[in-house]
């Protein structure tokens, strides 16, 4: 398969995994908070034996929620972030990008609760821009470290 063909098909993929993430993010913000409170209700119940076998009994549904957000936006950042270094080739600059799609990914978010009768809160959207630095921080470390491979690969 030839290099631009591989980029198309990434491209492809990078956008359609991002489409679907939004797509989950956006589509719980949408719920009544009756409905995302029994799913997280539902999610902790399941969760909660395995929580304890690892010693973790400070985590509550409260706690898991945020977890929760925290990671969507972790995966969101990621996919921003490998679909920006692939189409941009510089990762700092892939990186602000990123982070700026991320930051107003949340934003909205938490606009879009307000639509379904939740609270907007400032402190959700730090939450979720955090975990979407963590993720691009993920995806720009991996980066480096392969590239620096390379460059040993290519000098031995």
């Amino acid at each position: 398969m030839s290099a631009l063909r591989r980029k198309r098909v990434l491209n492809l993929l990078l956008g359609l995994l991002l489409a679907a993430t939004l797509c989950f993010i956006w589509g719980n913000s949408l719920l009544p908070r009756s409905e995302s409170t029994q799913i997280s209700s539902g999610l902790f119940a399941r969760l909660l034996p395995l929580f304890q076998a690892l010693g973790l009994d400070m985590i509550d549904e409260h706690m898991l929620r945020k977890l929760a957000h925290f990671g969507e936006f972790a995966v969101l950042g990621c996919e921003l972030a490998a679909l920006f270094i692939l189409n941009r080739g510089r990762c700092s600059q892939s990186a602000c990008f990123a982070a700026l799609c991320a930051l107003f990914t949340g934003a909205a978010d938490e606009t879009i609760q307000l639509f379904s009768g939740r609270a907007a809160m400032l402190t959700d959207v730090l939450l979720d821009f955090s975990g979407a630095l963590a993720g691009i921080a993920l995806v720009y470390l991996l980066t480096a470290h392969r590239k620096t491979e390379q460059k040993k690969r290519t000098a031995a």
